[in-house]
Order: structure tokens, then sequence, then C-alpha cells
């Protein structure tokens, strides 16, 4: 072989490199795309099972359902530990009532700028919220607000800042906590449920 052909040969095999390469990460990217809310969910919140109800949204979205929608919104971060016990168990009594999403957005950006969708947030959830050290109402998370046709019927934030003294969300969460933070979540989402099955332009 002259080095013309060899040169020729050696031009073929590094384009034919470069174009598995990028087939390759095409479709890591695609599957990345096709990665459910669900899976995506899974990966930041390890103690939620595979097959969750919860669907991300913006934080434009998130005030949207506030105002004007049915249904029930997540605000938390991965981060927390105190969030990642508390979603397992919101998910197991959104699946029992049978409420298929809950709308969830990470608030922890929002938060530490003060933006003014964050703001927003605040004044939609009003006096549900707690107050911090300095006397403003805060989301504190883990947070779960329901809501129909734009009005907050309920908001739970247990453990959110108050936790009785323990450190360790395992320890918190015995079979009586549990069952007691289940009824209460119970309640409202059966009326977050009745609603949208009387709505046909509800948030489903």
């Amino acid at each position: 072989m002259n080095k013309k052909n060899l040169t020729i040969a050696l031009v073929i095999l590094l384009v034919l490199g470069v174009v598995s390469l990028a087939l390759i990460e095409n479709n890591k990217s695609a599957k990345e795309e096709e990665k459910t809310d669900a899976l995506r969910f899974k990966e930041e919140y390890s103690e939620v099972s595979e097959d969750n109800v919860f669907v991300y949204r913006d934080i434009e979205e998130i005030i949207d359902i506030m105002e004007n929608g049915t249904g029930v919104v997540y605000l938390g971060f991965p981060e927390c530990p105190w969030c990642n016990y508390y979603v397992k168990y919101l998910n197991e009594v959104a699946k029992e009532i049978g409420i298929t999403r809950i709308y969830y957005y990470n608030i922890y950006e929002d938060r530490n700028n003060n933006t003014e969708n964050y703001q927003r947030i605040v004044e939609l959830l009003g006096e549900n919220l707690q107050y911090d050290e300095e006397g403003r109402l805060r989301v504190y998370v883990p947070n779960v607000s329901f809501h129909i046709e734009g009005e907050v019927i309920g908001n739970d934030y247990e453990t959110s800042k108050d936790t009785n003294g323990f450190t360790d969300p395992s320890d918190y969460w015995t079979e009586e906590e549990i069952s007691s933070l289940k009824n209460n979540l119970s309640v409202y989402m059966k009326e977050v449920l009745e609603a949208l099955d009387s709505c046909t332009e509800c948030n489903i």
C-alpha cells in the first residue's frame, strides 16, 4: 500500500471514529431526554419508589397552579435529608388516594436569592407558612400545598422546621408519626381528587 492510499485509509478511519463517537453521544442525549420525571425524581430522592407521581414544573408553572389551578405542589430540594424521607410518605398517600401527579419545584436557589417568583409563592401561601427568626414568612422545606381552582385549601410542612429535637429523619418517623402524617395528607388529597374528578379543565 502506497503512502497516498495509507493516508486515505487513515482519514476514513478517523472520520468513522468521529462519527461513531457523535452517534454514541447523541444516543446518550436521547436517553436522557426520554428519562421520565419519576426516574429523575428517584435519582434525586433515593427514599422514594421508582413509580412515584412527582412531575417537574418550572417556577412560573408552579405559580400558575397556585394562582389558578387544582393540584398538589411539593417544594423542597434533594440535599435536604428531611425532604428525602417526607416525599416517600407523600408519594405513598398520593398513590393510595389516586392522585396521579404531584407538581415539584426545587425551591433552593429562588429562596436563597429571594427572587420575585419566590416572593410571589410566599405571598400566595401566606399565613400557611412559618415565620423565620426575623419575623418574615418563609418557605421551609419540605412543604406541600393543596390547591383547588387557585385557592389554598391546605399546607403541610411537618419536619420543615420543628423536628422535636430529632436530628435524624429515620429516628423521627416512627409508625405513629407516619400514620398521623398520612391521615393529615389524605384529607386534603381527597378534596383535591374530588375537585379534579369534577373538573375537565383542571390540572391533572
